[in-house]
């Protein structure tokens, strides 16, 4: 099997020319089922584990593979890797852990466009799209949003009128799995080579929107809850997949909590009120009772919904915080690292000067 069909190009391989030497081969992993992997080399599909170097290196869950990674690896057997380095990453979607981890989970890495999908029947919701939005734009990732369950919905079009309204310079498909409302539309959009990966809450349709894709069940579905028509999750790894035309679609389970980790990528969701921000009498205007604010002026004729800078203002407030946060763990992990290194001095210099010693 050719890995030129995963992405692989000119610029990896220049990449990896320092692993060749060493008698590694490239893969790309294609799912993470824990600290198991599986790849996809010239040897084919395979599973791979990470060396115990790389495990050391890879303190932070950020810098272990995911899918969507090309790495460099060793063949134990025909079908077993170890998996020595991570390639460098063109894109890494990325959140914060739950529950207040300020640490990153990677989502995908090596992504060129991210499928936003939300379902118009119990999961259509603008500030979090803007969520999506920027997560996708702070990865340098092109967003696509996909509205699936159109036919549930009487009024399908206006919401995706609104949508485009709100974010003119988005694709915006409207998707039904069941009429086949839209689904050329997004066959359309899928390049050879290229690699999608389809986010969103649970139960929206992103396997669904895979099987009809490949034109075979590759990921199980499930109906959603009857009581309050929210997702199950069906979906529990994230996974790679050919489609027929040789583009790349990786499925994600369902996102309960999208704690942004980088909130560069704001301006990807925000650009009408940012634009409105920079025509503000004063830098620093926090939009509120300011004299000579301009987002304030625009609320007031009608030309922007309050409720967009409510969801602006939020995201802002998370952002300061997650910086704070990022902070004192930076601090944190050098204290630890020169506790480390301190009690590595004092172990060489009990051993009479043991030069297995090094500084980290």
């Amino acid at each position: 099997m050719t890995i030129l069909k995963f992405g692989w190009n000119e610029i990896r391989s220049r990449q990896f020319e320092p692993y060749a030497k060493q008698g590694l081969i490239p893969a790309r992993v294609t799912a993470v089922f824990s600290w198991q992997y599986e790849i996809i080399s010239s040897l084919g599909k395979g599973s791979g584990e990470m060396t115990g170097k790389l495990r050391y290196d890879a303190l932070y869950a950020a810098k272990r593979p995911a899918v969507g990674d090309w790495v460099a690896a060793r063949p134990i057997n025909d079908s077993h890797c170890l998996i020595h380095a991570v390639l460098p990453r063109t894109s890494c979607l990325q959140r914060q852990k739950v529950d207040g981890d300020v640490e990153a989970q990677v989502v995908a890495s090596n992504v060129d466009v991210c499928f936003i999908v939300q379902a118009l029947q119990g999961d259509f919701n603008l500030p979090r799209l803007d969520r999506y939005i920027a997560f996708a734009a702070s990865a340098l990732v092109a967003p696509v949003i996909v509205l699936t369950k159109a036919d549930l919905v009487d009024e399908a079009e206006e919401l995706r009128a609104l949508v485009c309204m709100t974010h003119p310079d988005i694709p915006v498909f409207l998707v039904s799995a069941v009429t086949g409302t839209g689904i050329e539309e997004v066959r359309e959009q899928l390049e050879p080579y290229k690699t999608y990966a389809a986010v969103g809450s649970s139960g929206v349709g992103k396997s669904t929107l895979l099987n009809v894709l490949s034109g075979t069940e590759l990921m199980k579905t499930a109906q959603v809850r009857e009581d309050d028509m929210r997702g199950r999750h069906t979906t529990t790894h994230r996974q790679m997949f050919c489609l027929p035309n040789g583009s790349l679609y990786i499925d994600t389970p369902g996102i309960r909590e999208l704690a942004l980790f980088e909130h560069d990528g704001l301006g990807g969701s925000f650009r009408d009120v940012e634009g409105l921000a920079r025509q503000c009498k004063f830098r620093d205007c926090q939009h509120m009772n300011e004299p000579g604010c301009a987002v304030q002026r625009a609320i007031k004729a009608g030309e922007l919904d309050e409720k967009r800078l409510a969801s602006f203002a939020k995201m802002k407030r998370e952002e300061g915080a997650c910086q704070s946060k990022q902070i004192l763990l930076t601090k944190k992990a050098s204290k630890a690292k020169i506790k480390r290194s301190t009690v590595h001095y004092k172990d060489y210099v009990r051993g009479g000067g043991n030069k297995s010693w090094k500084l980290e």
